[in-house]
């Protein structure tokens, strides 16, 4: 698994990157805290994660957090001594895979890893399941309105008109909301 590690004292880092080392984990890339290049190298070496040292997880912090989970989706983690629920909260909702507050746990390192990337990884598939359900929804609610115009103009029943969008839809191959969408706009030309 490759990792890229931004950290504000290396020292605090080191117990666990010789952890990572030991368990097959390879460095990418050690960046300091106040390094403002960190999402741009999260986007082009792109690492299997992102591990973070922070004594303190302030704003300047919080914003390199929100720049690179909006910039490059990718598992991070945090390790802090930092417990206070403004700063856990924040980081939270921002998008981390996993917020731990002890940086003197170096045999959890492997198995926090492994939770974070999974913990990551089934995020990303709700989100993309909302996502689609979100469309769907869209979709339903444009295909009631393009069944009410047909219904109008036509004169047709519900069951007619939806059945003559499902054919225009299949004779030019696409998906109905797409030909709900285009009687949509037609009619808005047409009024």
């Amino acid at each position: 698994m490759d990792l890229i590690v931004i950290a504000d004292c290396h020292d605090n880092a080191q117990p666990l990157l010789s952890v990572a080392s030991t368990a097959g984990y390879r460095l990418l890339k050690l960046l300091g805290a106040d390094d403002d290049d960190a999402s741009r190298y999260v986007e082009s070496l792109r690492p299997d994660a992102v591990i973070l040292f922070s004594d303190e997880i302030d704003g300047p912090v919080m914003h390199k957090i929100k720049t690179i989970l909006e910039n490059v989706p990718t598992p991070l983690l945090v390790f802090t001594r930092d417990s206070r629920s403004e700063s856990i909260n924040p980081a939270v909702s921002a998008g981390i895979s996993a917020y731990v507050v002890d940086c003197n746990m170096p045999e959890r390192f492997d198995s926090l890893l492994k939770v974070a990337v999974a913990r990551f990884h089934a995020q990303q598939q709700l989100r993309e399941e909302l996502r689609l359900t979100k469309n769907a929804l869209q979709d339903r609610k444009r295909i009631e309105k393009a069944k009410g115009i047909i219904m109008k103009t036509k004169r047709l029943s519900e069951d007619q008109a939806y059945k003559a969008m499902r054919t225009l839809a299949m004779n030019h191959n696409k998906r109905i909301g797409e030909v709900a969408e285009q009687i949509i706009s037609a009619s808005e030309v047409l009024v």
